[in-house]
């Protein structure tokens, strides 16, 4: 892999002089920005990963995320670690992780997303009225503010803050998790990646749908929307010195007492 094409929000102060460093180094370490690459840096946060995951990922092409923004869960190299980590993919030290999309189907529509798809109120306060069915079974009606439908890689996204679990990336499920739901007994439920999960907006509030926080639709009422395992997978570069559970510990500060 030696061409590769550089991903990221150009509108964020001190963008263009970050690029330009990094064309240095890609340089310096043999590497060339091309048109046609062989491999993504997506230079930014999770939103600049999830974007270029979108727009190239999908291709098959491989991703790596670099993080100059805040957390940056799936941006997890750092740009003072960059010129290692082109050094570690110059010398084939690094694995490819595929991490499954979740899809969503409607009005013969189609939205994918590698972290999330959800249904979310339009008006702030007004909850809405939604019906579940998971494998043709009739689950339950409730209300709530919405519902995430994540993939493992989003476990640690929106569908954590909401209260669902936390999976390792390359487990293959779903996780279906409801947004402030009006009752105790609706909680979030893992499913297994083949599952097939309809969503039916009912008469009460106003939805919106949304994948990875970045592309929207408007969803009306008696809507409903088909959720499932996406055909493909996005490629995730990863130089072996990064762990799932190093960047929980150290980005989410996951973990017990450690001096207890």
């Amino acid at each position: 892999m030696k061409k590769v094409k550089i991903v990221t929000n150009i509108k964020k102060p001190g963008a263009k002089s970050i690029v330009k460093r990094c064309e240095q180094l890609l340089k310096d370490n043999g590497f060339t920005v091309a048109p046609k690459p062989d491999f993504i840096i997506a230079l930014g946060g999770d939103g600049t990963l999830l974007r270029a995951a979108y727009l190239y990922g999908r291709k098959g092409l491989p991703v790596l995320g670099v993080n100059v923004g805040g957390l940056g869960f799936l941006t997890n190299v750092t740009f003072s670690k960059l010129d290692s980590t082109l050094k570690e993919i110059r010398s084939k030290k690094y694995v490819f992780e595929k991490r499954m999309l979740v899809q969503a189907r409607f009005n013969g529509r189609t939205l994918q997303a590698l972290n999330d798809i959800s249904i979310i109120t339009r008006i702030p306060g007004r909850a809405v009225e939604f019906s579940a069915i998971i494998n043709k079974e009739y689950i339950c009606r409730f209300i709530a503010d919405g519902i995430v439908i994540a993939t493992p890689t989003g476990s640690t996204a929106y569908a954590l803050a909401t209260g669902g679990p936390i999976l390792l990336p390359d487990t293959e499920a779903l996780i279906v998790t409801p947004i402030a739901p009006h009752t105790l007994s609706v909680r979030p439920i893992v499913l297994p990646s083949n599952s097939v999960v309809e969503i039916k907006v009912g008469q009460k509030g106003k939805a919106s749908l949304v994948a990875d926080g970045q592309r929207s639709r408007t969803i009306r009422n008696q809507q409903v929307i088909t959720f499932r395992k996406a055909r493909g997978y996005i490629k995730l570069i990863k130089p072996l010195h990064t762990t799932f559970f190093n960047t929980l510990r150290e980005k989410m500060k996951w973990g017990g007492r450690e001096h207890a």
